[in-house]
Parts: C-alpha cells; structure tokens; sequence
C-alpha cells in the first residue's frame, strides 16, 4: 500500500535525497540497515509513520547507527543535537549540474569529472543504498579526477559519433520516444511538467518498472541505432536500480526487491550498484561485471548514454565520449523497448532521445 506522505514533485534532484533527519525514528535514535528483512539498506521515517518506509518493518529491527544511542550524547562541543522534524543546516552539493539538457544532448568533460575528496572519504560514506552525504567538510581539499582513468578510455563507434555529433531531435520527437504512462506500473507516474522523467512513489517491498513508447506507433525497435541520455541521480538509485531494454512481456511490478529487469529471458538489463549486466537470473543469477575492466571503487556519474543497435542486435553504453563496450549481443529478432526498474521511494529517472540512425534511409538517400 502507497505512503501517503507527500511526494517530491520537483525536478531538482536534490529533493530526492535522503536526508539526515529522515533516518531518525520517532524514539529520536538513529537508524542504519534492517537486520530482519535484509534487503533495506537503510531505515527511512516519514512524519505520521513509525515503520520504515523503505522495507515496512519497525525502527527496533534497524540497528543503530549512533554510537550513543541517543543522538546528542555523541555531540561535539558547540554542535546542537538534532531532533526529528529538524533540519540541519549543510552545504549541499548541486548535481543537477552533471545532467545532461532536458531538450539537448551534449555532455562536456566538466560534467563527465566527479568530484572526490582527497583523502578518501567520500567512497567510505556511501551506504549500500547508494545515498551518500552531500555535507561539505571546509578542511578538506578536493580534487577533481575523471571517473575512470583515462587509459580506459575508449572511442565510441564511427556509426555513434556521427549521430552525437549530428543535430538534436526536436522535441515532439523526444516525448515519441521516451517514457511510456500507459505501460508502467501503477507505483510509477510520468511527471505532467517533465514528461521526459517519471516519479516512483514509496511502496513497501515493490519492484517497479516503466518502459518507453519506442516511437509512438505501439511496435518496439527492431532495427536501426537508437540512443538515449538517461539522467538518474545517485543518491535515488537504491540497491536495485536496473536500466536496460526488454520486451513487452516483462513484467512492470513484483513483490519485494529484486533487479527486475534482467531476471527473466525477456529482459536485458545493466545494474548501476553492482556494476553487472543481468539477463534471465535462472542462467546468470549472479551476474557478468560490466564494463569488463571494472573497478571496484567505480561510481556511475548520474548521466550517460543508453545505445541501442538493433542492426546489429546489440545494447552498449556510454559516458561522454567512453565507450564502455557491448553489454548485450545477440538481439536481433526481438521488439524491445527502453526500460527501468527501481526500489528507492521518490527516485525520479528522465530518459531524453538522442536520435536514430538507419541503413536503410542511408541507402535511399544516396
């Protein structure tokens, strides 16, 4: 059954972070993961709510996160313990400035850098949800670094180049191809203000999914080279967020939490927590890394490419101008069409079509 706390209707992405004071329960202690369910990374409080939002069991099953118990015990001096309902004060990083356009398309390498601290805390921080603390540390020097070295790095296709570097689609063309609200599951609605982006509501133990229109005609893609910009912030990104294609016959909602797209034969999808591709969980239940020369302290920026080859039969990704290589051979035949599944309450994902490419119309314009 739905929250009935208000959802984030913004499209600032910051809206969609946790927040300090909503990891407090009504007792006024600080909360981490659940010991009973083992899928909730991290208890959530909704005001008018003593259970988690997040898995629905009650505040004594999340172990505490304070080392006190009692937040204020562990205070430092001249710090004013914090209470539930209050908020405190921090400096907050802005990542809207690492998506990519709403109606364009270009990503620049400012906006493929992350940024990290140089002494190493920022990975240590981030909880198995993927929420991590935007809070600023004044004594702290940072450094700016590529998100993955640049000897890593490779060139995209001679086929995908030309069609970044082409003109944008317009966007009547961009809303043709881009989420779909009469194929998703009832937990999920495309945002009125933004149809590129849709909105998961907070449901206890659901896995949900959205496909795309694929063009509007009601047919997926079954030839030519699409692509997309999907923009999906880290910090809403849950323990099971999945993108990929699938047909129609996936299912859009499953109890519990799971990586829906990619658990079944019809589904081809790329984790972004577990960095793997998964495609029918009865063959390949523990996954293939991907990209193939993966680190382990590699952290997806929150825009990149989805590329669809359906000439070809394959599913790639990319980060500005880094190929991460095939994820999927093999789909030729199929009608697939763009999708995400998500755990995270309030996780917003906007999905803005980049263009096509055909052979076919190549070959009759010349």
């Amino acid at each position: 059954m739905a929250l009935s706390a208000q959802s984030v209707h913004s499209s600032n992405p910051d809206n969609t972070a946790l927040k300090h004071h909503n990891k407090i329960d009504i007792h006024g202690v600080l909360r981490a993961s659940c010991s009973n369910c083992t899928e909730c990374p991290q208890f959530v409080s909704i005001p008018g709510h003593v259970l988690c939002a997040y898995c629905g069991c009650p505040p004594a099953r999340h172990g505490k996160a304070d080392p006190g118990g009692v937040l204020g015990e562990g205070c430092s001096a001249g710090e004013q313990p914090l209470v539930p309902g209050e908020r405190k004060r921090v400096r907050e990083r802005n990542i809207s400035a690492d998506s990519v356009g709403r109606g364009g398309r270009g990503l620049t390498d400012s906006e493929w850098e992350t940024e990290q601290e140089s002494d190493g805390v920022s990975d240590s921080e981030e909880t198995s949800s993927g929420v991590s603390s935007f809070a600023s540390n004044r004594g702290a020097r940072r450094q700016r670094r590529r998100w993955r070295p640049s000897w890593q790095v490779t060139a995209p296709p001679p086929r995908v180049s030309r069609l970044l570097e082409g003109e944008p689609v317009g966007r009547e063309e961009q809303l043709e191809h881009s989420w779909n609200e009469s194929d998703t599951s009832p937990n999920i609605y495309v945002k009125p203000e933004d149809p590129l982006t849709f909105h998961r509501n907070p449901v206890y133990q659901t896995s949900d999914a959205i496909r795309g229109k694929a063009g509007g005609e009601g047919e997926g893609y079954s030839s030519g080279l699409h692509v997309w910009a999907v923009h999906w912030p880290s910090p809403s990104r849950g323990t099971h967020p999945v993108v990929g294609v699938a047909t129609r016959d996936c299912h859009l909602t499953e109890p519990g939490y799971k990586r829906l797209v990619g658990s079944t034969g019809n589904s081809w999808g790329w984790c972004l927590k577990t960095m793997k591709v998964y495609h029918d969980s009865r063959k390949y239940r523990h996954g293939v890394p991907y990209p193939r020369d993966i680190d382990d302290k590699l952290r997806m920026p929150d825009t990149f490419y989805m590329i669809l080859d359906m000439d070809r039969g394959t599913l790639a990704f990319q980060v500005c101008n880094d190929f991460l290589g095939v994820a999927f051979s093999g789909l030729r035949g199929e009608e697939l069409f763009p999708i995400v599944s998500a755990v995270w309450g309030h996780c917003e994902v906007t999905l803005t079509y980049v263009g096509s490419h055909q052979f076919e119309r190549e070959r009759s314009v010349n």
